[in-house]
């Protein structure tokens, strides 16, 4: 930097208490960047030669008093000026290049000399920076907050509202499901004139769902737990038709437990009646 003439392009010196930050990169338009926050925000490019490191270019930005609003929030004017003897950031090499950022219409979309900006900038360093504009009389402007806890209570109130709307669609599925199963064992008791059948045929149905939803829950644990790709249907097939069998199994299995548990029953009630 020492053998740059850096004050004839508009730069200033780096303060002693500077926080400086080094950046070295690979294969980009730099070698090394150094990231300088002082009295004023700077990046310093350089280029690695044989003897060391070469300077590059500079962009050092002013800030002024105003302040302006864009789609990205509210910040501080600005003018910034840059140099580069090798293409950065896009801007023409070897000559000086200025631009203002803000609110006032006599700076905007217009190019700067050293000479033109110069008397702005010793302006600027003189004049009281304008309260923040998102206070109004000294009182905070929460329309940022606002809209921000809006946004939140909206997607709070949106997954409510498909939470319950899930479960209501869960429970009309359940209820058509308990109906279909209700009205299949009265079917086949009333076919077979026998309670007893539509019992069994009640317990076979309800093992046969149950055991589907157990099969594919333990599907889906066995796969989250051991981090498995199961994503082929053939699997899930296999799942959920392991968990079928089972629901049945264990069904006939309380069937004819409760069978013999009712016959029992009855003929203890029986021998006391006789």
């Amino acid at each position: 930097m020492g053998r740059v003439d850096r004050a004839s392009l508009g730069f200033t010196p780096v303060t002693t208490d500077a926080d400086i930050k080094l950046e070295l990169a690979s294969g980009r338009a730099y070698d090394a960047m150094l990231h300088v926050y002082g009295a004023t925000p700077r990046t310093i490019s350089f280029r690695k030669t044989e003897s060391g490191y070469s300077w590059t270019g500079e962009q050092e930005v002013y800030q002024g008093p105003k302040w302006h609003q864009t789609v990205d929030g509210t910040f501080r004017e600005d003018i910034v000026i840059e140099y580069q003897t090798e293409p950065v950031n896009g801007i023409p090499t070897n000559q000086l290049y200025i631009r203002y950022t803000g609110s006032d219409t006599n700076l905007t979309q217009r190019e700067f000399t050293l000479a033109e900006v110069s008397p702005i900038l010793e302006k600027w360093s003189t004049s009281p920076v304008e309260p923040w504009p998102g206070y109004i009389n000294g009182a905070p402007d929460f329309a940022p907050l606002l809209f921000v806890v809006f946004m939140l209570a909206a997607l709070a109130a949106g997954c409510v509202l498909a939470l319950i709307v899930g479960l209501i669609s869960l429970a009309i599925v359940a209820a058509l499901l308990a109906a279909g199963i209700v009205s299949a064992a009265l079917l086949v008791g009333a076919l077979r004139r026998s309670v007893s059948a539509g019992v069994r045929t009640l317990f076979i149905l309800f093992g046969a769902v149950v055991g589907v939803a157990g099969g594919t829950f333990a599907t889906s644990a066995f796969t989250w737990i051991a981090k498995a790709n199961w994503n082929s249907p053939f699997r899930w097939i296999t799942g959920v038709t392991i968990g079928l069998l089972v629901g049945i199994l264990f069904a006939w299995l309380f069937n004819k437990v409760w069978t013999r548990i009712a016959l029992e029953l009855t003929r203890k009630l029986e021998r006391r009646r006789n």
